[in-house]
């Protein structure tokens, strides 16, 4: 039984279910997961990386708002950002703003027992190269989720 199916029968208890069915999800699409990545004073809920780019995730259950502030941080470092919500629905003006700031949008629903990628994030171009560098080098020591 994986992860996913372990989870499968009750709706999500917390945030932390969340990242385990993105993290799945992204590892089912070739990305290496790290969870818990220290990044500039706070942490990426999930830091996957594909070949060369680096995508962060903040994942929430309801306050999207406050993961909005936290991806601002991610801007230095990750090559694409997502937010990933945990709620029946995506709302619309959630969309509109992850839209405007170039931010994904990973959606999970309980009664799918699935996670689907609603919104494509846009390559960001705001990468600071010496923070990133720092964030490489510690991604180097820390093992992904298998």
């Amino acid at each position: 039984m994986n992860r996913s199916e372990l989870f499968a029968a009750t709706p999500l208890a917390n945030e932390a279910a969340l990242v385990d069915h993105v993290a799945d999800f992204l590892r089912k699409r070739g990305y290496r997961v790290r969870l818990e990545v220290p990044n500039m004073g706070q942490s990426m809920d999930i830091a996957a990386t594909k070949g060369r780019w680096l995508t962060a995730v903040e994942a929430k259950m309801r306050d999207w708002r406050r993961a909005l502030d936290q991806c601002l941080a991610h801007e230095h470092v990750a090559d694409y950002i997502c937010v990933a919500i945990g709620a029946p629905a995506v709302p619309s003006d959630f969309m509109a703003q992850c839209s405007k700031r170039g931010y994904g949008i990973i959606h999970y629903r309980n009664d799918a027992n699935a996670c689907a990628l609603v919104q494509a994030p846009a390559r960001n171009r705001n990468v600071w190269i010496a923070q990133r560098r720092c964030l490489a080098r510690h991604l180097r020591g820390i093992s992904h989720v298998q």
